[in-house]
């Protein structure tokens, strides 16, 4: 029964189609990337619920404005088999207790049921399933008490897993009408490679800096590469002060003479695309006028050439939501690869 109602819901789904050799089919499945149905017994708020709830509302502060990391939809484990294939769906409820228990075991199986009930498994990832397009988390536990604190303890990597699943499929549509000639051209003339969707432009005329920027109006998003020599053999964010003084020189130059202010300038490290790097997140504004706008930038060490990349975006939106159109310029940067 699931499944036909998946079947008959598909035919009402969005489908694109693509000029690229002849037309491709692409199944996207409706709604945004900042959008997730989140399933449990009940499908309304209130107790344990309000765990998961706030896990997926996490607030981003962009300086200017917070905003909620993903929209919610709540839908009862008794509507399940009712719902239309989505982007993003997240199952929240105790192995083997309700309807939302047999759902979880229908989706991760009796093995993996196996390591829940034994405490070694509680968060899993399903994607292009039940259909293609569609990302499924199961968040779940043995009991209600453990279920509340796996929910406190896996917040961020929930979080994590939608986010990345929903770049990767965003640049995967983004990627189906390719710049492929302009990427060669970078390849030969500057050492590394980056894909670029047809939505985007290329600028090149800095003059004696080196990098180039990727552009996309309206809003703008836009994606800065530059490098720079680099003896130290190896790049930590404990080295944040020369990074930030890299990036302070860059965009003061080809933004309008863009400053940040230090205090507005949060750093950690983690994984960009294949690469590890150092994270720069911050507020930029213009120094001549009134505006300004969040970026994220990341650096990554190339010991082989003795140099760093920086892959900045950033957003320049006013009225819209920053966090979607970041999610968009990092999808694009983090096809980013050095020679």
């Amino acid at each position: 029964m699931r499944f036909r109602s998946l079947t008959a819901a598909l035919l009402i789904c969005v489908v694109l189609l693509v000029p690229s050799c002849g037309k491709i089919s692409i199944f996207v499945p409706p709604g945004s990337y900042s959008q997730i149905v989140l399933v449990t017994e009940s499908g309304e708020p209130g107790g344990r619920n309000d765990d998961m709830i706030k896990v997926l509302q996490h607030p981003i502060d962009y300086y200017s404005k917070l905003e909620i990391q993903f929209r919610l939809r709540m839908v009862s484990a008794y509507d399940f088999d009712k719902e239309p294939p989505t982007k993003n769906m997240v199952i929240f409820g105790v192995v083997r207790e309700g309807r939302t228990g047999q759902i979880i075991e229908n989706f991760i199986g009796t093995n993996s049921v196996r390591k829940v009930l034994e405490g070694k498994s509680h968060v899993f990832k399903r994607m292009d399933y039940p259909v293609k397009g569609q990302l499924t988390v199961i968040v779940t536990a043995s009991s209600p008490e453990k279920l509340r604190k796996v929910t406190e303890e896996n917040g961020q990597l929930i979080r994590d897993i939608i986010e990345t699943a929903n770049r990767e499929r965003l640049r995967e549509n983004l990627l189906l009408r390719e710049d492929t000639e302009t990427a060669r051209d970078l390849k030969i003339k500057y050492g590394f490679t980056m894909r670029i969707p047809d939505e985007y432009r290329v600028i090149r005329d800095w003059g004696d800096l080196p990098g180039i920027e990727i552009m996309r109006d309206y809003p703008h998003r836009g994606i800065t590469i530059s490098w720079h020599s680099w003896d130290k053999k190896t790049l930590a964010t404990a080295d944040s002060t020369m990074l930030y003084d890299f990036r302070s020189k860059v965009v003061y130059r080809i933004h309008d003479k863009e400053v940040m202010r230090p205090e507005l300038v949060s750093w950690s490290f983690g994984e960009f695309g294949p690469y590890g790097a150092v994270r720069m997140d911050g507020y930029w504004e213009s120094s001549v006028d009134m505006y300004g706008g969040p970026f994220i930038c990341f650096f990554i060490h190339d010991r082989v050439r003795a140099k760093i990349w920086m892959i900045d975006c950033l957003v320049y939106a006013p009225g819209f939501n920053k966090h979607t159109l970041l999610r968009e310029a990092i999808a694009v940067a983090e096809s980013f690869r050095v020679n």
